[in-house]
């Protein structure tokens, strides 16, 4: 029987494990070392297979954990063959960095901003920046209508690099620490950019985001995800073993 590592919190909070209610799955343990302890799952086999329920059952186990208490986040896919290996390859070695991360993320979430284009509006953004482009709009030809899609690729990536800054100078003042953005995957992703925000900033910083997405309107549609296991501020212990 191996063991699925979630995470690690403090270990003066390791009796939080008995009120969490993860359904259909193993309960988690605790493996103990000083002051820190993993969360860990007993599993058979000598891989953990990204099956759906295996990554759902991952990430429950985070989510039950980070309400009810502080957690360094382990990337799915840390599999150990028994308690003493895991404090002394992983724990031991790494306590003093684990210390530190659990200091830093104690009252704190991460709290995830997507923001989208809307496809109409930010093209008519786009030719009403660009003269150029506004002209090519709706002439035949080959070569106008490449570079009309051109001058709107460019205009929405310039547009892009306006609003991560215009959400980044209306958010970070109220967080703790901004994660670089994530590169965008879609021509019509705007932004994904994740914050660490203390408990008592909060308010102020979802108000702040209230009127960010009044100012963005209609151009930009604002989704937060969160709180989320804080990956992005907990990376170097959570790829650790990955």
């Amino acid at each position: 029987m191996n063991l699925m590592v979630h995470g690690v919190i403090e270990a003066s909070s390791v009796e939080v494990l008995a009120s969490m209610n993860v359904p259909g799955t193993t309960p988690p343990e605790s493996v103990m070392h000083e002051d820190v302890a993993a969360v860990v799952t007993a599993t058979p086999g000598a891989e953990l297979f990204p099956t759906r329920a295996n990554l759902l059952h991952h990430t429950r186990v985070l989510e039950a954990l980070g309400a009810r208490t502080t957690v360094v986040p382990m990337r799915f896919g840390v599999l150990v063959p028994d308690a003493e290996a895991l404090v002394r390859e992983y724990l031991a070695p790494a306590h003093h960095g684990l210390v530190g991360t659990l200091e830093r993320l104690r009252d704190h979430v991460e709290l995830r901003l997507r923001g989208r284009y809307h496809e109409p509006a930010v093209i008519e953004a786009v030719l009403a920046a660009d003269p150029r482009a506004a002209r090519l709009r709706g002439r035949d030809g080959f070569e106008a209508k490449m570079e009309l899609g051109e001058r709107i690729v460019a205009g929405i990536e310039h547009r892009r690099d306006q609003d991560i800054d215009r959400a980044l100078r209306a958010l970070a003042p109220h967080a703790s620490e901004v994660a670089a953005p994530t590169a965008v995957t879609e021509p019509l992703d705007a932004f994904l950019i994740s914050f660490l925000v203390s408990d008592g900033a909060r308010a102020a910083f979802e108000h702040r985001l209230d009127r960010l997405g009044e100012e963005l309107a209609p151009v930009v549609a604002l989704e937060l995800a969160g709180p989320v296991p804080p990956f992005s501020f907990a990376a170097e212990q959570a790829a650790a073993w990955a």
